[in-house]
C-alpha cells in the first residue's frame, strides 16, 4: 500500500484554515504524547533538551505545547503541506510572540529529509530566522541541528511510505545518551466501523473490495521497526469512541483533518452514490451510539525509544 504525497499535501493545503475546528482527537493525542515523552527523558528532564525535530507539525498545537514544556531548546518543525506551516508559525507567533524566535519551519517531506542528513541540515540552516522580526539567526544563536535530544511526531507517521527506513533514520540522529524518539499514531482498529460496513456494502452490491482509506500499522510492526537497535522501545495504546449525528458528518470531519482516501491505486472518494448510500445503512443500522448517532473509534498508539538503553 503506498501513500501518494502529492495528494497529502494538496488536501491538508485545502483545508489547514480549519483543521484546528474539527481535530479533537489530535489535540488529546499530542497532550497525551508531551507526557510519554516527558516519561521517558527521566532524569534527565526538559532542562537538558536542546535540539528537537518535530515531524508533521501540522497547524502547530504541539509545537506550541514543546516550546512551552521545553524553555532551553531550539526547534526544527517540519511539515509536507506551505499551508500548514504558514498556519503554525502564525499561531505561535500569535499565543507566544515571545517563544516563537526558538522554532525553525521546514516546508519539506520528512522520509526524503531524514532519508538525507546532509539536505536536512540544510533545510534547519535555510530556515534559520527569526520568525517574529524576520532577521537571520545571529551565527553564535543556537541551531536545531542533529543530533537531537527529542524527535516528537503527533499522528503524522502513518503517512510513510517506509516506516522501518525512516524510523531507523530518526533514530540514527539521535544523541547517543539517551535521546529519545516518540510518536503517537493511528493503530489498525481505527475506524473499524466504517471498514466493516464498506465491505459489506459491496459484498451486498456485488462490487469488488476496494481500501476505503489505509490500513494502519500495529505495535507488532512498529516493534519491527525498531528491532536490532540499541535503545529500549516502549508501546501503549488506547481506543477513543466518538459519537456523531450521522455517517455524512462523521466523513465530512475526517476528510477535514486526514487526507481522505491516498492510497495509490484505490478508487478516488469513496465511492458511488449507491455504495455510499448502502455502506451509509449499514453502519447506522449495526453501529448506533447509545441516545442516537453513530460510534466511530479511534485506535491511539504511542511508541517511545530511548537510544542506548538496554
Amino acid at each position: 500500500m503506498n501513500i501518494n504525497k502529492s495528494l497529502v499535501r494538496r488536501h491538508f493545503d485545502r483545508h489547514a484554515s480549519e483543521y484546528e475546528r474539527y481535530a479533537d482527537v489530535q489535540k488529546e493525542m499530542a497532550e497525551e504524547l508531551v507526557a510519554h515523552a516527558m516519561k521517558r527523558l527521566g532524569a534527565r528532564g526538559a532542562e537538558r533538551v536542546e535540539r528537537i525535530l518535530e515531524i508533521g507539525c501540522g497547524t502547530g498545537r504541539l509545537t506550541a505545547m514543546l516550546v512551552s514544556a521545553f524553555p532551553h531548546a531550539t526547534i526544527a518543525a517540519v511539515d509536507l503541506s506551505p499551508n500548514m506551516v504558514e498556519a503554525a508559525r502564525h499561531n505561535l507567533r500569535r499565543s507566544q510572540p515571545e517563544r516563537a524566535d526558538r522554532v525553525c519551519w521546514i516546508v519539506g517531506d520528512a522520509e526524503k529529509l531524514l532519508a538525507d542528513h546532509s539536505e536536512l541540515r540544510c533545510s534547519v540552516e535555510a530556515a534559520g530566522w527569526d520568525s517574529v522580526t524576520g532577521e537571520a539567526r545571529r551565527p553564535d544563536d543556537p541551531m536545531p541541528l542533529p543530533p537531537f535530544d527529542l524527535i516528537i511526531s503527533n499522528a503524522a507517521f502513518q503517512w510513510f511510505n517506509k516506516p522501518a527506513e525512516t524510523v531507523a533514520a530518526c533514530i540514527h540522529l539521535l544523541g547517543t545518551d539517551g535521546g529519545v524518539l516518540a510518536f503517537s499514531t493511528f493503530g489498525p482498529g481505527t475506524f473499524h466501523q466504517l471498514h466493516a460496513s464498506f465491505a459489506e456494502a459491496e459484498r451486498q452490491l456485488g462490487a469488488a473490495p476496494s481500501p476505503h482509506g489505509q490500513r494502519f500499522l500495529g505495535q507488532d510492526e512498529w516493534s519491527a521497526c525498531v528491532a536490532g537497535e540499541s535503545g529500549e522501545f516502549r508501546w501503549s495504546e488506547s481506543v477513543r469512541t466518538f459519537v456523531y449525528a450521522d455517517v455524512r458528518t462523521f466523513l465530512h470531519q475526517v476528510k477535514r483533518v486526514g487526507a481522505g482516501n491516498a492510497v495509490t491505486g484505490s478508487r478516488s472518494g469513496v465511492g458511488g452514490r449507491k455504495l455510499l448510500e448502502t455502506m451509509e445503512r449499514i453502519y447506522t443500522e449495526s453501529f448506533p451510539a447509545e441516545g442516537g448517532g453513530i460510534e466511530a473509534d479511534y485506535e491511539i498508539g504511542y511508541g517511545t525509544f530511548v537510544r542506548g538503553e538496554k
